[in-house]
């Protein structure tokens, strides 16, 4: 992947910030979140409500010189995901929408590190071609789609396995009505002889 400008959050922060859009502080605690392991910075942008969906993905067009393309209007191939791991996909909210040969083209949600994009290419042997989406559609289709497919994949605990000792919150009533059982029940003492 070449681009005149490497894929960096910082850059497009000073972007973001050298237009007016949004207030350098906010930028900078939005990427010290993303930093510390929260939502990517494009979501927390987004989320925030510190930058427009659509003015973020506008500026990331016009700054790396990307095509624009939502989930919304170009449908998703599901061969195009075979073999990538979802967690990756779920945590960076990308989305494969087609593969050709060794191409995969990504729609990132606003943008990505290229650090990401290069991780993808390195776990799948293939080349990237990311493509300028929106956090909001993708997230939807990520939804929709890779978090059922994760979800199906995780291991359960079958309901009769759990037992009280484990403290478990479900548990907490049951143990409750079990304790007051106890102190209703009468005593040896308090029985009738007969």
């Amino acid at each position: 992947m070449k681009h005149n400008q490497r894929l960096e959050y910082a850059r497009l922060a000073e972007v973001l910030a050298e237009r007016g859009m949004c207030e350098m502080h906010a930028l900078r605690e939005a990427l010290q979140f993303s930093g510390r392991g929260h939502a990517p910075f494009a979501e927390a942008l987004v989320n925030a409500s510190l930058v427009s969906d659509w003015e973020l993905s506008r500026v990331v067009c016009e700054l790396y010189n990307l095509p624009f393309v939502t989930v919304d209007v170009c449908e998703a191939d599901p061969n195009a995901r075979k073999g990538i791991n979802a967690a990756f996909l779920i945590e960076h909210g990308l989305v494969p929408l087609g593969r050709y040969g060794q191409l995969l083209t990504v729609a990132m949600p606003g943008m990505v590190p290229a650090e990401v994009l290069g991780m993808l290419a390195a776990d799948t042997d293939l080349y990237i071609l990311p493509v300028v989406g929106t956090v909001q559609t993708n997230r939807r289709w990520i939804d929709r789609h890779l978090q059922a497919e994760l979800a199906a994949a995780l291991p359960t605990t079958p309901a009769e396995e759990i037992t009280p000792d484990q403290g478990e919150w479900g548990d907490i009533f049951d143990q409750g009505d079990a304790a007051v059982l106890l102190d209703l029940k009468p005593l040896p003492s308090d029985v009738p002889e007969e």
